[in-house]
């Protein structure tokens, strides 16, 4: 017997046709913003030492990486722990769309939902505890969270992307004021796109955006900010300025570093950015800004089929309808990175264009791991339930969580997406918890 739709949740939507990296969701959201203001595997390699070089060049310690690593690469049978969601009838395993999971000290679960503006509480089996947070303009209220972390304090701050606010709440969910970000200049205004706690700072992806005779322009930069919301230093910083009278999309300016899962910082302070989104280079910042080195690895850049160039498109027009007249251009090949990872370990991982398309089935993604010295050790194949060109992944300690239909949701959620050509409903998105079990070297050779 078919159930009654709770009148809370979103109607289903028809499923769209294209398909395109997990990083493009968040370029929806780059690009809404912008609308909202202007109305195969690669071959087994011998384990051995590891045989890349490390130069100075341009003033920065370059760590180059041969295209193998110097340990065979591994495949891993990811150990499912747990699923919520899916066909499940019970509403604390309802979710819109999952931005963000985390977890405290006692390893509970915290879910950031974006469409419900919510964080739902699991213990370490993924039983339901209890949800915080709501939707609204009020004290301890959020609308549309994009990210979410603990302060040193033990409160959460949830981070709302336009009008840019962290809100804090306790563990148990009352409000705790917000987090004091520091004010745009003149008659500009902030939006936030993503956020780490790194120590005692915050590191923060923002963009300070303004009119002025026609053009619109965005100040974006990422930034270690201390407790009391003053900005310490700046790691990466560009700006984009667009004519209203001749709007041209660009993918090359706009999928960059500020794209979710192309920067991420780690528990021992430093930060690791994709700086150059065409190269297979991740620049890694200590916690003071200084540049520690660049990581590079022997890559062969994966082009695009005319299909796909076509799908990349569709994403870019679908978040100009606003923008009547606005230019699309984008490139022919694939960006080298499309994620990276900082694990509790020490090590990084790479998520790359070859290692999200066309594999296996059964296989979820290839990952590149480089140890902390940025020394590549192997390929590590997870094998699971998970697409890497449509479904979220989130590390977590030692625990991997894909959550099914990411993509599909978020472009439903913000109005954008390909044509719709079927009346095929979404299935209902899906919470899968993995145990990642993988070999790896987190101190470098």
């Amino acid at each position: 017997m078919s159930r009654e739709r709770n009148p809370r949740r979103p109607h289903a939507v028809p499923r769209p046709m294209a398909r395109a990296p997990f990083w493009s969701a968040c370029l929806a959201i780059a690009l809404l913003t912008a609308s909202l203001v202007i109305a195969g595997i690669p071959a087994v390699t011998a384990a051995g030492s590891w045989k890349g070089q490390e130069v100075q060049k341009d003033g920065a310690l370059h760590v180059v990486n041969p295209a193998s690593g110097f340990e065979n690469p591994v495949t891993v049978d990811l150990k499912e722990i747990f699923r919520l969601g899916g066909e499940s009838e019970s509403e604390d395993e309802f979710f819109g769309v999952i931005m963000r999971i985390t977890t405290d000290a006692k390893n509970n679960i915290y879910v950031l939902d974006t469409q419900l503006s919510e964080v739902k509480i699991y213990d370490t089996n993924g039983k339901y505890l209890k949800t915080i947070g709501r939707e609204g303009e009020g004290p301890g209220e959020f609308r549309n969270p994009a990210d979410m972390f603990f302060m040193p304090d033990g409160n959460i701050g949830v981070m709302q992307v336009f009008p840019g606010k962290i809100v804090m709440l306790t563990a148990n969910g009352d409000p705790a004021g917000d987090y004091p970000l520091p004010k745009p200049e003149g008659d500009g205004f902030q939006v936030l796109r993503g956020g780490r706690r790194c120590g005692s700072h915050l590191v923060l992806a923002r963009q300070l955006q303004k009119m002025s005779e026609g053009k619109f322009t965005q100040n974006i930069s990422l930034d270690r900010l201390d407790l009391q919301g003053k900005v310490a230093n700046t790691y990466v910083s560009m700006e984009r300025a667009l004519d209203m009278a001749n709007l041209v999309i660009d993918e090359k300016t706009f999928s960059t570093w500020e794209q979710g899962g192309r920067w991420d910082a780690g528990n021992d302070g430093r930060v690791f950015v994709v700086t150059h989104n065409s190269n297979y280079e991740v620049t890694v910042f200590n916690a003071d800004g200084t540049k520690d080195r660049v990581i590079e690895r022997t890559y062969e850049k994966r082009n695009r089929t005319a299909e796909e160039t076509a799908e990349i498109k569709s994403i870019y027009e679908a978040f100009t309808r606003q923008a009547p007249g606005a230019k699309v251009e984008v490139n022919s090949f694939d960006a080298d990175i499309n994620s990276v990872y900082s694990r509790d370990d020490g090590s990084l991982w790479v998520l790359t264009s070859r290692g999200s398309r066309n594999l296996p089935a059964g296989v979820l993604g290839v990952f590149d791991v480089f140890d902390d010295k940025g020394h590549f050790v192997r390929q590590v194949t997870m094998k699971g339930q998970g697409n890497a060109m449509k479904d979220g992944y989130f590390f977590v300690g030692d625990r991997l969580y894909v959550v099914t239909g990411w993509l599909d949701a978020v472009m439903a959620m913000q109005g954008g997406g390909a044509k719709q050509e079927t009346d095929t409903e979404t299935s209902p998105m899906e919470l899968i918890c993995y145990r990642v079990e993988a070999p790896v070297v987190a101190k470098g050779k």
